[in-house]
């Protein structure tokens, strides 16, 4: 572990922090890896700050952030087995839960296999695919407020929704999960990755899916219905293989993107009367 509790980078790149590669530079980048130092930082930057996780579902702006950007580090990455529950890190990659989970044979985390995310960023949107959220196996999340204290907070304490909770007013230290026992796991990854490969652009950098599905209508259905697959703004596209994704073809800006986002909210209003809601977060 690093032995270092905070670590500061001045004007640190945040371009290859992000899965879609697009980003400026953080005038003050911290990695943590205790939650004292947190707790000081947070109490001196005074709600300033950006926490950063695995960089996926983010757009960050081009230019510099004079806002703090704050990186749990290793001293927040940790699975632990607790009696009937698992703790985890909220620095803990997704990857590494499901690899434990595959060893333990413990389930339910098949269908966000493929998401290159953190715990802390997963459990905080209540990220979901095939119709199940990552809340429904959650039993306790610890997390820090504003004012740098720290508490417990109970699954039924918390509100869950369609990729938004709670929790986005704390920052996420560790989960307690309630993961059942399932022999089957490993073919269960294997048929969701097979349906990401399939259906999803891995090719070129991206965000994940820009936008939330409103009800009845996936988003990419929508877009793709407004022919604006393939659609262009220099170097970022719509995706011909997923219309929910816009691809960094090489030297994407954030403006790049962000004229590709109108341009789809545009033309799904005009032609269904349906106002798309971004599920990507932006930092500026």
């Amino acid at each position: 572990m690093n032995s270092k509790a905070i670590e500061l980078k001045h004007n640190h790149s945040l371009k290859s922090l992000t899965t879609i590669k697009i980003g400026g530079e953080a005038r003050n980048f911290f990695i943590v890896n205790t939650v004292d130092a947190l707790r000081k930082l947070v109490i001196k930057l005074k709600d300033s700050y950006y926490i950063l996780g695995g960089g996926s579902n983010l757009l960050v702006k081009d230019n510099r952030l004079d806002n703090g950007v704050i990186k749990l580090g290793e001293g927040f990455d940790c699975i632990l087995q607790k009696v009937k529950y698992l703790e985890v890190g909220a620095a803990t990659k997704l990857n590494s839960l499901i690899k434990y989970a595959l060893q333990n044979n413990l389930g339910g985390l098949d269908n966000l296999a493929g998401i290159p995310a953190s715990i802390g960023g997963l459990v905080a949107m209540n990220a979901s695919a095939f119709n199940r959220d990552i809340s429904q196996l959650i039993k306790n999340v610890e997390v820090m407020d504003k004012n740098g204290e720290v508490k417990q907070i109970k699954r039924e304490d918390i509100i869950f929704s369609y990729r938004r909770s709670s929790l986005s007013n704390y920052i996420v230290l560790k989960v307690w999960f309630d993961l059942p026992k399932d022999n089957n796991l490993k073919i269960k990854i294997n048929n969701c990755m097979k349906h990401r490969l399939n259906t999803q652009d891995f090719s070129y950098p991206s965000c994940g899916c820009i936008f939330k599905n409103p009800e009845k209508f996936s988003a990419g259905f929508l877009i793709d219905s407004c022919n604006l697959k393939g659609l262009r703004q220099n170097d970022a596209q719509i995706s011909l293989r997923h219309a929910n994704f816009i691809i960094n073809l090489g030297k994407a800006s954030y403006s790049d993107v962000d004229c590709l986002i109108d341009r789809a909210k545009e033309e799904v209003h005009k032609k269904f009367g349906i106002i798309l809601e971004e599920e990507v977060k932006r930092w500026s």
